[in-house]
């Protein structure tokens, strides 16, 4: 049964040879618009909102393109190092090259090159997990709860870029401020709270994440 294409939706481009021509308008220096992406298409710019939602979305196909190419292959350890080493390996490269983006990233476009040796360096990264004694399907799901954790990262630091702290965190602490003697672990704990966007926030999220996937294989084993 062929799928039936949505009414109005043009066929002769897709969101493939939409983030092919952004690549190559960005290679050439030049600014990424909805209408010099029509242009390079030979389309209406209309027809481009069939496949993306606006400009910022455009953005985010060049961000997400850089973020690709700087992930090569020079952060990976040596094939014989320990499974938390290569986790540890994977999670600050990555929170690295997130935040030296200038958008935040939730996705990628893995059907590309660059893309596809992502792919591969995930297969390493497993590939050490299982030889340590993870089935395939658990160290997935605790690589996945390292990149939760990379992710929440770079979220939080990309708000404190924006506003200058985490909104939550300073409300807290006005609050605690203003009734400490009624919440006094509160109050300490509010004192030296770390920002999960902040380098040792972050190595305090990862660090116990590991240590949790570190107890959990010692139950499976």
């Amino acid at each position: 049964m062929t799928s039936k294409r949505r009414p109005g939706r043009p066929a002769r481009i897709d969101r493939a040879r939409i983030l092919r021509t952004v690549r190559d308008i960005d290679a050439a220096g030049e600014p990424v618009t909805m209408q010099a992406v029509a242009e390079r298409l030979g389309v209406q710019r209309a027809s481009l909102y069939h496949h993306v939602a606006d400009r910022d979305e455009l953005v985010a196909m060049v961000a997400v393109t850089r973020l690709e190419e700087s992930l090569d292959d020079a952060w990976m350890p040596a094939d014989d190092a320990g499974w938390r080493t290569w986790l540890a390996a994977y999670a600050h490269t990555t929170r690295d090259a997130l935040l030296a983006q200038t958008t935040l990233i939730d996705y990628t476009e893995l059907d590309t090159p660059a893309g596809i040796r992502q792919l591969g360096q995930i297969e390493r990264v497993l590939a050490a997990m299982v030889r340590d004694g993870f089935d395939a399907p658990t160290a997935s799901r605790c690589l996945n709860l390292v990149a939760a954790v990379v992710q929440a990262s770079v979220r939080a630091e990309f708000v404190r870029r924006a506003r200058g702290a985490q909104p939550h965190l300073a409300s807290v602490r006005r609050m605690v401020d203003r009734h400490g003697d009624e919440l006094p672990l509160l109050r300490e704990a509010a004192s030296a709270e770390l920002d999960s966007g902040d380098p040792a926030g972050f190595e305090f999220d990862l660090d116990v994440t590991l240590d949790g996937i570190a107890a959990l294989r010692g139950r499976t084993r």
